[in-house]
């Protein structure tokens, strides 16, 4: 983990910023302490949380060689827009990040990594550029899949992973976040309330209608409501600023079709020695970005 990324993040039990401590070790003034693991992550759940399904991992290493070939590349484009047209100070969180990938491919599109500032605030957090200056922002995915949180360790140089629970509090100082990232991922209107800068944006991919249909037979039907589901899980304490429609055609091998099946939750219920033919798929989804504009409602 950058030692520079450390104060962005929050202890777990008490809620202060983290830094390193003797021994190697992170903690918090409180006195709390946790061990980073080998990959450079580290793990920030609360004491007591709900159990919940993390990403086993087949689905991470399918989500890695699907993405890898460059299917949702429009996707990849469309948040690196996102993230370069957004000119207040604070990181790139990718909450419910899997491996990284996203993550990834827009702090690439940010800037060259020899860039990134090492300037902090006077609370210790990374400080804002002087005018004019170029700083490559840095980032943090944070997702409840340790096998995930592996890999996302060392997808970027200016990445740190997080184990953590995006469900409840998350392990995120306050107004860290110039983006928040969640692709295909749970929202927690209250939290990404609290980790967004004030003027930050929080920028939601959703699945529509007809996205990848035509594996409707070993994929989970996308619900005809979502679109007011997300609007219920936002409303009014965001503000929808913008919205774009992605259609695009995916001619995917059979072992594309096997990897896009198996690494979303289809895979919990697809028989996993079932074999896939080679198939022209629709991609369909929706990239929406928020503003916040009241206190948290839930």
């Amino acid at each position: 983990m950058r030692d520079d990324l450390l104060p962005v993040l929050a202890c777990p039990v008490c809620a202060e910023p983290l830094a390193r401590v003797d021994g190697g070790q992170v903690g918090c003034a409180t006195g709390h302490r946790f061990d980073e693991a080998k990959q450079g992550h580290l793990t920030l759940l609360p004491a007591k949380r709900r159990a919940l399904t993390a990403d086993t991992p087949e689905m991470v290493d399918a989500r890695i060689r699907f993405l890898g070939r460059g299917h949702y590349a429009p996707v990849e484009r469309a948040l690196a827009a996102v993230v370069a047209a957004t000119d207040v100070p604070g990181v790139v969180l990718d909450v419910g990040s899997g491996p990284g990938t996203y993550l990834a491919h827009v702090l690439d599109a940010d800037g060259p990594d020899e860039t990134a500032s090492d300037a902090t605030a006077p609370d210790g957090r990374p400080d804002s550029p002087p005018a004019g200056s170029v700083t490559a922002r840095l980032g943090v995915a944070l997702d409840l899949s340790a096998v995930a949180i592996r890999r996302a360790a060392r997808v970027h140089p200016r990445a740190g992973a997080v184990v953590g629970d995006v469900t409840e509090r998350l392990p995120v100082v306050d107004d860290a976040a110039a983006v928040v990232l969640d692709v295909f991922a749970p929202r927690n209107q209250r939290e990404y309330a609290r980790v967004l800068h004030p003027a930050g944006v929080l920028a939601v991919v959703t699945p529509r209608t007809g996205h990848l249909a035509e594996l409707a037979e070993a994929t989970i039907a996308v619900d005809p409501e979502k679109e007011r589901r997300l609007r219920d899980s936002l409303e009014p304490t965001f503000a929808l600023r913008s919205s774009e429609d992605l259609t695009w055609t995916m001619d995917l091998s059979a072992e594309d079709v096997h990897d896009v099946v198996h690494m979303g939750p289809s895979h919990h219920h697809v028989d996993p020695g079932r074999v896939f033919a080679p198939t022209t798929v629709t991609a369909a989804v929706t990239i929406s970005t928020w503003t916040v504009t009241g206190p948290p409602t839930r």
